[in-house]
């Protein structure tokens, strides 16, 4: 404290005691002290005068460096297609103020030399030479990785899809000689027999279920997915999405809530795919909701969107399981829950959705139940209202 109250006493010589040589000496100490710093830095810094001349050069350089020298011009140590472009953009520089071009130094090489150029007050110009061959080699090593890995991903997924193809086929063979059984064909089977017979078809049916997801999946990530556009009414699709669910529903113990199908709505869409997305929703509605809960399937008409919501009052899922839902293979929900499926239902619906353009907002809230709503730009302009039969 006793130094700072003697500052204040006797602050020092005032700006008119102040010797000029004092002030030209710390000037060109702080000049010598800048180009130290700048001489431990890569490339090379420099100053062009009025003329277009090297008045003065700093950095530590660089393998390959072009030849610059005080008094002489910046094109001297270029060839001379580079010196009519340094010319241009020197020129530019004074007119515009910056100025920058990109040059190869070294018969036949690409261009690998940043030359940034700037107009000082008055006449002159800076201007800093910079190698770019580092930056372009780790640039070409990241797209190399990205090729490396789509490649990885694009044969992973028509693996699966061939293996998935190659799975249906004795599989639908094993479900036909299952039904075949249970219908007792060539005569009755004792109960016990029935009964096996029973799950083994069940079981088929939730193996080929699998199969067909990973298959489509894998295709979609393969871009080999083409959707089949066609113009329908989508009340078709609804209605046989409703008979599919109507016994799934039932053996539940659930309230099911259809969609108002009086309104005829034509849409431009894959209706295969609009079919999947519609009971991939509604089988993990089914999954996720306890006896006597409520699953409500709604289809609307916004505009030029088809609104296709599924609802239910199940578990719900937590904010960090919510984040995962819709990549490939994530579940959320209890063990049981878990064991029902493989995690390819949202992901797949997700995609689909994406393939039409559409999109898709999944809400939930743990205990209290999930909501998910596609929003498709499918919907055919100037409709016609003719009646249609859906008994």
């Amino acid at each position: 404290m006793s130094a700072i109250r003697q500052a204040i006493r006797d602050p020092g010589p005032t700006s008119a005691e102040v010797d000029p040589r004092h002030l030209s000496q710390a000037g060109h100490q702080g000049a010598d002290e800048a180009g130290d710093l700048c001489d431990l830095l890569p490339g090379l810094l420099f100053r062009l005068d009025a003329e277009g001349r090297v008045d003065r050069i700093w950095g530590a350089g660089f393998a390959d460096a072009p030849d610059l020298r005080p008094g002489c011009p910046l094109t001297s140590g270029f060839a001379q297609s580079q010196a009519i472009a340094l010319e241009a953009a020197y020129d530019l520089a004074r007119r515009n103020g910056v100025a920058s071009l990109c040059l190869s130094a070294g018969a036949g090489s690409s261009p690998w030399l940043q030359c940034d150029l700037a107009a000082l007050p008055g006449q002159g110009v800076a201007g800093r030479l910079s190698d770019l061959r580092a930056g372009q080699e780790r640039e070409q090593a990241l797209v190399k990785a990205l090729n490396d890995a789509e490649a990885r991903s694009a044969g992973k997924s028509r693996f699966l899809a061939n293996l998935s193809h190659e799975l249906r086929t004795p599989l639908n063979a094993i479900m036909g000689f299952a039904d075949t059984m249970r219908q007792g064909v060539f005569g009755p089977l004792p109960d016990r027999y029935r009964g096996y017979a029973d799950l083994i078809h069940e079981s088929g049916e939730l193996l080929l279920e699998l199969i067909s997801d990973v298959l489509d999946m894998a295709r979609v990530e393969a871009e080999r997915f083409d959707l089949n556009l066609e113009v329908f009414d989508v009340r078709e699709a609804a209605s046989a999405v409703i008979r599919l669910v109507r016994g799934q529903v039932e053996r539940a113990g659930l309230e099911f809530v259809a969609p108002d199908l009086r309104e005829r709505i034509e849409v431009r869409a894959d209706r295969r795919a609009l079919k999947q997305m519609s009971l991939n929703l509604i089988s993990n509605a089914i999954k996720a909701t306890p006896p006597g809960g409520r699953v409500v399937f709604g289809l609307a008409r916004e505009g030029e969107d088809l609104v296709l919501v599924v609802e239910d009052t199940g578990c719900g899922v937590s904010e960090v399981d919510l984040a995962r839902l819709g990549r490939p293979f994530e579940q959320a929900g209890s063990p049981d829950q878990k064991a029902a499926g493989a995690g390819l239902g949202l992901s797949l619906v997700k995609a689909l959705c994406d393939l039409h353009g559409g999109e898709m907002t999944l809400r939930s809230r743990q205990g209290q139940g999930t909501r998910v709503c596609l929003r498709l730009p499918v919907v055919v302009r100037d409709q016609v209202q003719p009646e249609l039969d859906l008994t």
